[in-house]
């Protein structure tokens, strides 16, 4: 009997003991149901993944700018009528729908077409601020002409009085505000993955400047001059705001960031790169290229002899080289270009150091009551060119007016003309040089490249997204 009890303690023992290890079993496997359930929620919703990301050594992705992006705004200082200020002395406007005004508290409406006047001083005087809103039409600036035409803007505008005088700010989407930049930049006549090169250049470049807080103390973000992006100096066109809705959110990458995008007009043969342009760190995403595809020409453009091979010749072909600007010629006399440098009469201009691509990067002026060192490419172009004096296109033969150089790549010949010292300038491109040739990438469009490999061109390591 005794031992008959002691099997039955011992297989009620073994029973609990199973039973015991079957509840814990099933509580690890709801356990761990439960904690999978959880981390495929977490990852569902995106949680986490960051933490993972550096536990794993991954680098951080970055986030894809969406078409939602378009729908930032930007703030759009406006210049006065010659472009020259951005103070207004004098502001009318009008609307193509009603126009509704607020001041101090105060909302006043305006009927479709009527002109609103306001000033610093006098009759039509404002307070600090007034804000002007047209929602069912769009905002008339009569004060200003841009290509014989008052612009018409989208948005909203802010009018802020200063003690110089009133400024006048345009808030509108990135979008909107695209749509006034490429046709302003760019021929619309241009084949269309030229345009979209162009809005995507627009776009990178006007959100890197939101970004910046440049203009803070104006209320605004960019201005609607060269020294920003040209804003509504020609009026919206269908094929340019196809560009820009056809490329919404793409912007040119170097890395995780958005870069920069310089572009100018028209090369001379080559890019240059940022350092030499404006001085500082060497980078990449501006390269020193031959604007061609394929082999570049022998000659080194950092010794004179091989420039002036270079800048002289018609023979080589480029993607800019069918352009009005890729060759030009300014005449300098002596005693005018002295007076300007403030040197008595000038007697010799000396390259003192020039870039790879061919950009003079430092020169000298010598006269006859001392001389002058120009460094930097801006200067160079602002200081060596008298006002008023006629720059020849070598392939139309058109004489033009500029307010300075069309570009710091030019070689210096001496001469006489009727006994008088003439220095006579040979150069090429339009602009600074650096990044995107806009006449350029209409070439390689017409050659049949993508906006992207238009872009990938001009911005080396770099990519669009």
């Amino acid at each position: 009997m005794v031992q008959q009890r002691r099997k039955v303690r011992s297989t009620r023992k073994k029973t609990n003991k199973q039973k015991m290890r079957r509840r814990l079993w099933l509580l690890l496997t709801l356990s761990v149901l439960f904690l999978v359930c959880i981390i495929y929620d977490c990852h569902r919703k995106g949680l986490f993944q960051k933490e993972w990301k550096e536990l794993t050594h991954q680098p951080s992705e970055t986030k894809k700018v969406s078409a939602k992006k378009d729908q930032d705004k930007i703030r759009v200082l406006l210049t006065n009528d010659a472009m020259n200020s951005i103070y207004h002395d004098t502001i009318r406007i009008r609307g193509t729908g009603e126009l509704v005004v607020s001041q101090n508290g105060r909302k006043k409406c305006y009927a479709k077409g009527q002109t609103v006047t306001f000033a610093a001083k006098g009759r039509h005087h404002i307070g600090n601020k007034v804000d002007i809103s047209c929602s069912k039409g769009r905002i008339k600036v009569v004060s200003i002409t841009r290509s014989g035409k008052n612009p018409v803007y989208r948005g909203t505008m802010k009018i802020v009085k200063k003690k110089q005088g009133l400024l006048l700010v345009n808030t509108l989407t990135l979008r909107e505000y695209l749509y006034g930049v490429v046709p302003s930049e760019m021929p619309s006549s241009y084949p269309m993955e030229a345009l979209k090169a162009q809005a995507v250049c627009a776009r990178s470049f006007a959100w890197r400047q939101m970004r910046s807080n440049s203009y803070k103390a104006y209320g605004a973000d960019v201005d609607d001059t060269t020294s920003f992006q040209v804003y509504h100096m020609s009026g919206e066109d269908a094929r340019t705001r196809k560009a820009v809705r056809s490329t919404a959110g793409k912007m040119v990458y170097s890395g995780n960031k958005v870069i920069t995008t310089y572009y100018y007009s028209t090369s001379w043969g080559y890019s240059a790169s940022e350092q030499e342009a404006w001085g500082g760190n060497a980078g990449q995403n501006y390269p020193i290229r031959f604007q061609r595809a394929g082999k570049t020409p022998g000659q080194s453009l950092l010794q004179e002899s091989g420039f002036y091979d270079f800048i002289t010749k018609d023979s080589i072909e480029t993607y800019d080289s069918g352009y009005d600007w890729y060759r030009w010629q300014v005449k300098l006399p002596a005693e005018t270009l002295g007076a300007k440098l403030g040197i008595g009469k000038a007697e010799k201009i000396r390259i003192l150091k020039r870039g790879r691509s061919g950009l003079i990067r430092s020169l000298r002026v010598s006269g006859t009551k001392g001389r002058v060192t120009l460094e930097g490419q801006e200067k160079i172009r602002q200081q060596l060119y008298p006002a008023g004096t006629e720059i020849l296109k070598k392939k139309s033969g058109e004489k033009v007016v500029l307010s300075m150089l069309p570009s710091a790549a030019f070689t210096v010949l001496d001469g006489t003309e009727d006994g008088k010292v003439v220095f006579t300038l040979m150069g090429g491109g339009l602009g600074h040089g650096v990044g995107m040739s806009q006449n350029g990438a209409g070439e390689m469009a017409r050659q049949g490249k993508s906006y992207k490999e238009i872009l990938q061109h001009y911005y080396s390591h770099c990519g669009v997204r």
